[in-house]
């Protein structure tokens, strides 16, 4: 009795979530990004009225940032629906993973619930097809990525307008930037020396992981390092100068 009406109540969520307008996760995920990052440099353009290749750059990795923070509490919130999902997927897809990541790219959500944690699952069950520690609570991976996605939105927020508003002395917006850059340089430094260090890279071809590994990964290592040295700048120039 009890199997029956969790099977009803799934098939009844299957069919609440099918109704209404859905997009693939991709036109959602693209639109966040350039959206966001186009408003802010039309943000910089009117209150500046120029354009600033370091404040261009950075908006950009840190949308990225914010749209990865979402999915970071997600991966902890909806820690047991990920885990039952990759243990669901990892034989099927043993060999194939990137064909996992363009169903989970193309997937359909509904609109309302573009913000619910549980539509963006498959991001972390397909990763963690290359990396399972992602379906373990215990792992690294795990919790250094759930610490990002509370740590850094507020302090990137603040970065973000920061540029073009000057909401502080420059010197303070500088501190702040060497605090986020750098938590998120080295927890990605010492991320890609477990990866390799357990052999969890093991069984995957050069170029899979290239793509999927060090792309996904190294924007963590070129941006914060290009924000960790414009911060640094602002704490000895106590200057804004480096975004007019």
């Amino acid at each position: 009795m009890e199997s029956d009406l969790q099977t009803t109540l799934a098939v009844d969520g299957d069919q609440e979530q099918a109704r209404g307008l859905a997009i693939p996760a991709w036109t959602f995920m693209i639109a966040f990004i350039v959206g966001g990052t186009l408003f802010h440099i039309w943000l910089h353009r009117t209150v500046r009225e120029t354009y600033n290749v370091h404040q261009i750059g950075l908006i950009f990795f840190l949308m990225v940032n914010l749209l990865v923070n979402f999915w970071e509490i997600g991966l902890f919130v909806c820690r047991d629906q990920i885990r039952d999902e990759y243990e669901a997927t990892k034989d099927a897809y043993r060999g194939r993973e990137a064909d996992r990541f363009s169903e989970m790219f193309q997937k359909r959500i509904p609109v309302l619930r573009l913000l619910s944690f549980r539509q963006w699952t498959e991001v972390w069950s397909s990763y963690a097809l290359f990396d399972p520690g992602y379906a373990s609570r215990s792992s690294f991976g795990f919790n250094i990525d759930f610490g990002n996605g509370w740590s850094t939105p507020i302090f990137a927020t603040l970065f973000a307008f920061g540029m073009t508003f000057e909401l502080m002395p420059a010197r303070i917006l500088g501190i702040i930037g060497v605090i986020m850059f750098w938590q998120m340089f080295y927890g990605t430094v010492v991320y890609f020396f477990q990866f390799f260090n357990a052999g969890r890279h093991k069984g995957h071809s050069p170029g899979t992981l290239a793509l999927f590994i060090g792309t996904s990964n190294g924007l963590w290592f070129i941006f914060p390092l290009w924000g960790l040295a414009l911060s640094i700048q602002m704490i000895l120039n106590d200057s804004y100068t480096l975004f007019l």
